[in-house]
């Protein structure tokens, strides 16, 4: 009896998840144009954002991104600025005696 009840959960879950795609299926081909066009701009947009994901993967170490992250907000802080002559017209200025 319990080997009965097991395999009717089991069919009546793959009757579930049959009933969804078909019910998914019959959705989708009853769609309006402007829905279906607004589901492939979304599907491109998630496709591209899925392949960049994938190229961010092989394209450069953690360590590199890190570091490159870093130096730009350093940069936008003005952290960055070394002492040279163009870093800070005040300092650099020079002086003239007359």
């Amino acid at each position: 009896m319990q080997e009965a009840i097991v395999w009717l959960i089991a069919l009546a879950f793959i009757a579930l998840i049959f009933w969804a795609i078909v019910r998914e299926n019959d959705k989708k081909s009853r769609r309006s144009v402007e829905e279906f066009e607004r589901d492939l701009a979304e599907g491109q947009a998630s496709l591209l954002r899925a392949g960049m994901l994938e190229l961010d993967k092989f394209a450069g170490g953690e360590r590199q991104k890190r570091a490159a992250v870093e130096y730009r907000m350093d940069e936008e802080r003005g952290i960055t600025k070394t002492g040279g002559k163009g870093d800070d017209s005040e300092r650099t200025e020079v002086e003239s005696d007359g």
